[in-house]
């Protein structure tokens, strides 16, 4: 976990003034093109999904990225420029001190008008130097945070111009923080396309609810992120309930980090690409993932409401319990089931093989929802 010096603490400062103004003096010299350029700082996963789904404000205009070079992010960037930092970056001061480095680097050489960023700690370098070289700058707090800021967005909350977050709850995180709304539907209700679009994709090869194989077996889809944390339990508690239903349930494993655990159901390894991943979740009957946010909203899109095992910081799996919170939070919003045991997962699955088409639900639009729309009009707005 990163941690600040304590001249760098957290709390609102009291002598920030000698920082303004040596800002001011570096501001003062940054170069001024025509068009102005943006920078875009993600870890993979989730926290590149976020900015991903901005388009409509980044993609019309001059940007660059900076981001991990891992399948998941590469498949997802295809024909941007994209900067690649250092990793993992979590409890990983080594990375922390190359990343200043280049971010230094990167800044005095591209200039940026606008940093915007959704985490994790690869942002923490680009933001405090950033705005010591004159670049504005947005922080946005993401999705998954119900009940506890981010040791990123603490970091980085005194550097920067607009701190944003996406529910209620996140606003006593952070003083003087602006709830946009969420960049993904809060709830199924308004967030479905309408009845005829459903209608015309029933029947067809990996449409929601339907089996594409020959076999008539469910296609259950495990996937444990991008995260560096192992997520053993998980796919453990997966494998044996495949190894029980090896004649009427197919079943493939997203390991990421985790160990193999062999058995009957398909296992690959982290070096999945998106585009790969997205393929299997829309022929699934079934998908069964850690809280996270892209993984949640990409089986909805699906039409899949996800089974989801919350990662727990005790265990190692997380750098803390925030996914048990955001899990609690979709449960009780109907867009999730959560398992908490080997025993619930368990459930969920052999009543997949009872009712077929269990888990299937009208697919979310991929539309912008009000929060990013809320989101791309206040960044077009820095750049004025």
């Amino acid at each position: 976990m990163l941690t600040s010096p304590v001249w760098w603490s957290c709390d609102e400062p009291s002598s920030d003034r000698w920082l303004i103004e040596v800002a001011k003096w570096f501001g003062a010299r940054r170069a001024i093109g025509d068009d102005p350029l943006i920078m875009l700082v993600a870890s993979s996963g989730g926290h590149l999904s976020h900015l991903l789904e901005l388009k409509d404000f980044w993609g019309a205009h001059r940007r660059v990225w900076v981001s991990f070079d891992v399948p998941d992010v590469t498949s997802r960037l295809v024909g941007e420029e994209v900067t690649w930092a250092y990793r993992p970056t979590t409890r990983n001061l080594r990375n922390l001190v190359r990343n200043l480095g280049l971010a230094w680097s990167e800044l005095r050489r591209l200039r940026p008008d606008l940093i915007v960023s959704t985490g994790a700690g690869v942002a923490v370098p680009f933001f405090w130097l950033g705005r010591l070289l004159g670049a504005r700058t947005a922080y946005l707090e993401v999705y998954d945070r119900i009940d506890s800021a981010t040791v990123t967005g603490r970091l980085v909350r005194r550097f920067t111009d607009a701190m944003w977050v996406q529910w209620p709850e996140q606003a006593s995180l952070y003083p003087n923080a602006k709830v946009m709304g969420t960049i993904w539907p809060d709830s199924l209700d308004d967030a479905v396309v309408p009845a005829n679009e459903v209608d015309e994709c029933a029947g067809e090869v990996g449409a929601p609810g339907t089996v594409s194989s020959a076999s008539g077996a469910p296609l259950i889809v495990v996937t444990v992120g991008t995260d560096f944390h192992s997520f053993d339990r998980l796919v453990a508690w997966a494998a044996r309930w495949a190894d029980d239903h090896a004649t009427d349930a197919r079943m493939v494993i997203q390991l990421g980090t985790a160990r193999d655990p062999g058995g009957a159901a398909k296992r690959i390894d982290g070096a999945l690409g998106s585009a790969e991943l997205l393929a299997l979740i829309n022929e699934a009957d079934a998908v069964v993932c850690g809280a996270g946010p892209g993984t949640v909203i990409d089986a909805l899109r699906a039409g899949v409401r996800p089974v989801v095992v919350p990662r727990r910081g005790g265990l190692d799996e997380a750098v803390d319990d925030h996914q048990v919170a955001f899990a609690a939070l979709l449960s009780e919003r109907s867009m999730v089931r959560t398992a908490t045991s080997e025993a619930e997962l368990r459930a969920h699955l052999d009543q997949l093989l009872a009712q077929p088409g269990l888990f299937a639900v009208p697919p979310l639009t991929s539309g912008i929802s009000p929060g990013a729309a809320n989101l791309s009009r206040a960044l077009e707005a820095m750049l004025t």
